[in-house]
Formats: structure tokens, sequence, C-alpha cells
């Protein structure tokens, strides 16, 4: 008799779960995410490392079906550099960078990872050889 009763459950749980209004309920509350499309192009991004402010240029395009980037630093820090790394789920973007930074210009890696909504940039930036975050924040030019 028991036995016979978790099944009953079961079966009740299973049929609740696949049920078509759950999962138009389960779509609704996840975000859409948006196409590569959407963040190709020329972004301006602002990076606050502890009231100290950077200003970078990055261009995301597709090269071969594939995502590529590049990234400049406003004061001449770098200029062009190749992004590497680069994964994008349709909401975040990560990417890596080897460029010089400051205080002493040597070259580092940049680990960056950034959120899109409503058509904004914001996340972080860490450099391990230092031991430092920075947020970033940023917009299309």
């Amino acid at each position: 008799m028991k036995q016979a009763r978790i099944m009953v459950f079961g079966l009740v749980i299973g049929l609740v779960l696949s049920a078509p209004g759950l999962t138009a309920l389960q779509q609704a509350k996840t975000p859409p995410q948006a196409k590569a499309e959407a963040i190709l192009g020329d972004w301006n991004l602002q990076i606050d490392a502890g009231g100290e402010y950077y200003y970078l240029s990055m261009t995301l395009l597709l090269q071969e079906k594939k995502l590529a980037g590049k990234v400049s630093e406003s004061n001449g820090w770098f200029t062009d550099v190749p992004m590497t790394d680069i994964s994008w789920d349709g909401t975040i973007l990560k990417f890596k960078l080897m460029a010089p930074t400051p205080p002493d210009g040597a070259e580092r890696s940049l680990e960056t990872e950034l959120k899109l909504a409503e058509g904004k940039w914001a996340g972080m930036m860490n450099i391990p050889d230092l031991g430092m975050t920075a947020a970033i924040t940023g917009a299309k030019k």
C-alpha cells in the first residue's frame, strides 16, 4: 500500500513538472539572452581601480564565425591588444588580455568578466599578478 502511494505521488509530480504551463512559467523567469550580434561593435569601458579611473575602448567582431576582439587604453598604456579565451553565453562575456599595466608598465594578464544588462556592461577585471580586482562599467559608443 505504501509503495503504491509513493508510485502515485511520483507520477503526479512527473505530470506537474512536464505540464506546458510550468514550462512557460520557467521561461518567463529566465531573462532573454542576447545573440553575439548584440555585442558586436565598439564599446567604451571605465575601470574603477579604487578611485583611480582608466578608460578603455573595446571592439568586438566576428571572425570566421567566432567572437574576436581588441582593447585599447585611452592614455596610451596599450593599443589594440587582442582578446583571448573569449566566451559569451548570451549574458556574460569573459576574456583575457596580456597588456602593460600601471604602476610599472609591466605586461600582465587581465582577466575580465562582464554582464550585459539593458545594453550596458557591468563586471570585474582581475589582475592576478597584482592581487587586484577592479569594477568595470561600459556602454556602446
